[in-house]
């Protein structure tokens, strides 16, 4: 016999650790539609809880600047009821845009049947500013040390034994380029 999340100590304890957890934790009926949600979620998009339930998450917290392959990858992943992390940008009630990533995963009940799904959730707008910040300072520092160690064209045309007596000194500056484009290269999500 299956008991009520409500009734359950292990349930207890979650909808405990979810009401004092800054992480966001929306729990959604099979459907997708929203049953239950914490009040780190409420803070973060700014809705009520009220304004959330039974409506999907998607269809509220969507806007201009929202992704369409985050959306289509947490759709299949309810689709497949299969575990989902991922990024993308939500919006709050007042229109401003945030960056959300989030751990989606499948609720099963002891029969192996889809009962629903839960959502942990955190705002990583700051995060992702900082790593733009720092992509930006290291592409101008790259291009500072590209304009260090490319040699300066003369404007003379050489021939081609010249050409061949500087080769070493322009591998080993191509070499330096590329170390330094390895070593500066920040991936962003």
């Amino acid at each position: 016999m299956q008991q009520d999340v409500e009734s359950h100590p292990l349930g207890m304890l979650l909808e405990r650790w979810a009401a004092h957890t800054d992480l966001s934790v929306v729990i959604a009926n099979a459907g997708g539609f929203v049953v239950w949600v914490n009040a780190a979620f409420t803070r973060m998009c700014g809705y009520n809880s009220d304004e959330l339930l039974g409506r999907r998450p998607g269809h509220i917290l969507s806007g201009a600047l929202s992704e369409k392959n985050p959306r289509e990858a947490l759709n299949q992943a309810i689709e497949r009821q299969v575990p989902v992390r991922t990024r993308m940008v939500n919006y709050t009630k007042s229109g401003k845009p945030y960056v959300v990533e989030i751990y989606l995963e499948p609720i099963h009940n002891i029969n192996g049947q889809l009962t629903g799904f839960i959502s942990v959730e955190r705002d990583v707008t700051a995060e992702d500013l900082h790593q733009h910040e720092i992509g930006e300072l290291s592409a101008v520092m790259y291009e500072t040390l590209v304009q260090k160690v490319t040699p300066k064209r003369e404007g003379k045309i050489r021939s081609k034994s010249s050409r061949n007596k500087h080769q070493p000194n322009l591998n080993n500056a191509m070499a330096k380029q590329n170390r330094a484009k390895k070593s500066c290269d920040i991936r962003l999500p």
